[in-house]
């Protein structure tokens, strides 16, 4: 007779053996391309990157072309409050575009001005901005946006100034414009770019747009979720943010209430720095594979919901941000802006029966384009099949591949595709 222990033993092995089973019986998640109408992808919000003069480009150009940057926000980040914008940072910053030029035109530029002054004779006052501009034209650079400022929601908070509101930022921001246009009577302005969608954030950028909703050209603001702390599910899941915030400042900007003073304008939107984590010191979920897919989803959301400029931060080497480091070495997010690279034209309404599996679609002529990240920590199957599409070509990637720096991984023209764990898969099909 058998023993209670063995027994047991042997229902949990016929349960183990059971749920085996099932696995390898399931179906493949299958694609549905929806019918709804398609989203234009504008390219300033798929190939958008801060970059900095720190940041040795010419050590890394083949990697950094390689991603096609479509527009570049300088001096990226904090180096906007903390230094002067002057002629002489113009010079490496044309020799760095040069560089990264991979089509006719150098990629587009947002210059951030300086707004907090920190220390005597900053140059941060309404004519030295317009002295920047005058340097840009001097330059021949092309500006399509002029942030005024970085972050102003943290001047009194991280830089002890309670003097600087909402409301004396606002003043700022229509100097400092007024000063611009005297210029160049056809510059566009940014702000506030506040540093996050916390509550204080919101506030801030709130009462800006009461003050100053007439006269911003790209209402713009920071995503930074986490602080690298969080499990991977949970980091993962936070690339929510990015459908909330896109649609609750679409709505505030188009708020008589809100915006009384420009709501009519129907001002377009910008995310000038995003990444998964803030904690620019800790590498975890910034130069690993799960802050290389969140960055990928969030960038493909911003595009599909509507924003029109969009800024990862950051281009290279600025601690565990960047896309390859200063020894440059390709980090999982310089494969991810790769994928991303592909995906041009217009979006589709793409949807899997696999919630797991995050899709795209991108129709660019005959060509359809389909991003599928696995977010599963296990290998999905998914059906090829879409009606009316043809498979001709698929690569994928996971931290692996960009540890043993290789090639992307090409998937069989099969039937049934087998997605790797905590994967970025990019399919190409081809309308019959």
């Amino acid at each position: 007779m058998s023993s209670p222990l063995t027994l047991r033993r042997l229902g949990a092995a016929l349960l183990f053996s059971g749920l085996l089973s099932g696995l390898a019986t399931a179906a493949p998640a299958t694609l549905t391309l929806g019918a709804a109408p398609a989203t234009p992808l504008p390219p300033t919000v798929i190939g958008g990157f801060n970059y900095g003069n720190w940041m040795p480009v010419v050590e890394a150009e083949k990697d950094l072309r390689s991603v096609a940057p479509t527009l570049l926000r300088f001096p990226g980040g904090n180096v906007g409050d903390e230094n002067d914008l002057t002629a002489a940072t113009l010079v490496p910053l044309k020799s760095n575009l040069q560089l990264l030029t991979t089509g006719k035109a150098p990629p587009a530029l947002m210059v951030q001005t300086r707004v907090f002054g920190g220390k005597p004779g900053a140059k941060n006052a309404p004519e030295d901005a317009a002295q920047a501009a005058r340097d840009v034209q001097a330059a021949s650079l092309n500006v399509v946006y002029w942030e005024i400022g970085n972050e102003p929601d943290l001047y009194s908070v991280n830089r002890g100034d309670a003097t600087w509101t909402p409301e004396r930022y606002c003043d700022t921001f229509r100097a400092q414009r007024q000063a611009i246009l005297k210029v160049d009577p056809a510059a566009r302005f940014a702000g506030p770019a506040v540093s996050n969608t916390g509550d204080g954030a919101v506030d801030f950028l709130s009462r800006f747009v009461k003050g100053c909703g007439d006269i911003v050209d790209l209402l713009t603001w920071h995503e930074y979720p986490t602080d690298g702390l969080k499990s991977d599910e949970e980091a993962l899941a936070s690339v929510s943010v990015i459908d909330r915030d896109v649609k609750r400042f679409r709505a505030l900007m188009d708020s008589a209430e809100g915006n009384p003073k420009g709501y009519s304008r129907r001002t377009p939107l910008g995310v000038t720095e995003y990444s998964l984590s803030y904690f620019s010191n800790r590498p975890r979920h910034l130069s690993d594979q799960v802050g290389a897919l969140w960055a990928a989803e969030a960038t493909v959301r911003l595009a599909e919901n509507g924003a029109s400029v969009a800024a990862y931060f950051a281009l290279q080497a600025t601690g565990g941000h960047g896309l390859v480091d200063l020894a440059g070495i390709p980090r999982p997010t310089l494969y991810a802006f790769q994928q991303l690279r592909a995906l041009t034209g217009s979006g589709l309404p793409m949807t899997s029966d696999d919630a797991a599996l995050w899709t795209h679609a991108a129709q660019d002529g005959a060509l359809l384009t389909v991003l599928v990240t696995n977010t599963a920590a296990e290998a999905h199957q998914l059906s090829a099949a879409l009606p009316g599409y043809q498979l001709v070509g698929g690569k994928t990637f996971t931290q692996k591949t960009v540890d043993d720096e290789g090639p992307m991984i090409r998937l069989p023209l099969a039937a049934t595709l087998e997605l790797p764990a905590r994967s970025l898969t990019r399919l190409v099909y081809k309308k019959q």
